[in-house]
């Protein structure tokens, strides 16, 4: 009897500890649920004079190389459309968004003098769409590149009080720790 009980005194901390990262990752997910990431692509057609905004036919001869939109000339005017698969894409989300942040794991959770404790966790994409892997979409929109290069290796910051009643509170929205470029 004494050993089962010295057993179970053993294993109770890592029990108690696993617990408060499912606190912790309910809540950290909570919050990365109200972050959208889209492109910010949010009135169709798109047009501009023949020959100026570069960086605007860069981004979209992107979504074309995607097979989201196709473009033509008009008018001495660039215009871009959106394509059949386009339209099924933005419809969703009036704009092309492509997935959620998702908490994969729970890398450390360390809790400072002041009682703030710090949780920092890896994530990957929940239903990334295959356009959003086209490099030449990744390459006209960096903050999805990054994103996707960060999958699974990227640590984010996410840091927490405690109530009275004891119960973690989110105090500031996840942060990214380790940049890539």
């Amino acid at each position: 009897m004494k050993r089962i009980t010295g057993i179970l005194l053993f294993f109770l901390p890592f029990c108690c500890y696993a617990g408060d990262k499912s606190q912790y990752r309910e809540l950290i997910q909570q919050s990365l649920n109200q972050q959208s990431l889209c492109l910010g692509e949010k009135q169709w057609p798109v047009s501009i004079r023949t020959g100026t905004d570069q960086w605007i036919n860069a981004k979209m001869e992107a979504l074309v190389d995607a097979g989201l939109i196709t473009s033509h000339v008009k008018a001495g005017r660039k215009i871009w459309e959106l394509t059949p698969y386009g339209q099924a894409s933005f419809i969703k989300h009036h704009d092309f968004c492509y997935g959620t942040l998702r908490v994969r794991t729970i890398k450390a959770v360390s809790i400072d003098n002041a009682g703030v404790t710090d949780v920092t966790f890896t994530y990957y994409i929940h239903a990334l769409p295959a356009w959003a892997k086209n490099h030449s979409v990744r390459v006209a929109n960096t903050d999805l590149d990054n994103l996707v290069m960060g999958i699974d290796s990227v640590r984010y910051q996410a840091l927490f009080d405690t109530n009275s009643q004891g119960t973690p509170r989110l105090i500031s929205e996840p942060e990214q720790l380790d940049l890539l470029y």
